[in-house]
């Protein structure tokens, strides 16, 4: 065994003195293994959700509770979740996922949140939106809006009294994920309508008019209410579970590599060929594959 592991990860005569593990044609059926392993992982997710899937714990008290002590901690009046709104971002949700977009406005060009929140009868004078996906936990969620600029504006604008949430699973655009939907409003004072891109105002000449009618008259039908919670505990959670594994991996490799670099140095061994930094190149195109994959989404 100990002869197996210096001939993986320290460099030797037998290995022409360079580990085995960081060898061209290790790395090549690593890299290869590491892909197969990869589909396999995402095919069976989408099988066997139950069994190894993303686990999600998100409810509308939560993110209702988190919003309101950032807004009383930077000393504005907290929101009332407000039943029209919460319906208004189910419409909303419920549509991206039918129409399979990730924007403010569908594809039509002609639907915007504000239809959704005429149509759940709520008649509104400021109106707001924030979404989010991909997120596990409402902590997370609210923090990203807080992180952004233009999400915290919204989150933390004294014209809004009133808030909604929608929390809807589903798959957008090929992924199994769960969208947030957050509608804020009021009903006093000037008519202003924002996103959270700045600026964009609700258009008030004619032609908008009629678009908007014929937005509201297809917004009118009945969208199924939801439970305001996503609770889902598969028996493997596949994102933690495939960071772990790939952590673990890349933690080898650049035990090998450090040792490879560490006893050459200090014996002094000449190689003609060294691919040192294609190597450690690799290893940081793997971390930030780990870093950047599945990761939580908002706009």
């Amino acid at each position: 065994m100990f002869r197996f592991l210096r001939h993986l990860f320290i460099p030797h005569e037998r290995n022409n003195h360079r580990a085995k593990i960081i060898h061209n044609s290790s790395l090549a059926t690593i890299l290869s293994l590491f892909l197969i392993l990869n589909f396999a992982w995402y095919s069976i997710s989408l099988i066997r959700p139950d069994i190894l899937g993303v686990s999600y714990s998100i409810s509308e008290s939560e993110l209702l509770n988190l919003v309101n002590k950032e807004r009383i901690d930077h000393g504005l009046a907290p929101l009332t979740l407000n039943p029209h709104l919460s319906d208004a971002a189910r419409r909303k949700a419920a549509d991206m996922l039918e129409k399979n977009y990730w924007a403010h406005f569908a594809p039509d060009g002609f639907t915007s949140p504000w239809g959704f929140i005429r149509a759940a009868g709520y008649n509104y004078v400021h109106a707001g939106e924030n979404l989010a996906r991909g997120f596990t936990d409402s902590q997370s969620t609210v923090n990203a809006w807080m992180n952004s600029q233009t999400h915290r504006d919204n989150l933390l604008a004294d014209k809004y009294k009133d808030v909604g949430f929608a929390i809807v699973p589903g798959t957008l655009t090929g992924e199994e994920t769960v969208l947030i939907v957050e509608m804020f409003g009021s009903t006093t004072s000037q008519t202003i309508a924002s996103l959270p891109q700045a600026a964009i105002q609700e258009a008030s000449t004619p032609s908008s008019r009629v678009a908007a009618v014929a937005q509201e008259d297809l917004n009118k039908q009945e969208v199924p209410l939801v439970e305001a919670k996503v609770e889902t505990i598969p028996k493997i959670d596949s994102r933690t579970t495939s960071k772990a594994v790939s952590t673990v991996g890349l933690t080898f490799l650049a035990f090998a590599f450090i040792m490879d670099l560490a006893i050459v140095e200090r014996r002094k061994i000449p190689r003609i060929v060294g691919h040192n930094l294609d190597h450690i190149m690799l290893i940081i195109g793997f971390l930030l594959f780990i870093v950047l994959q599945k990761g939580g989404h908002i706009l």
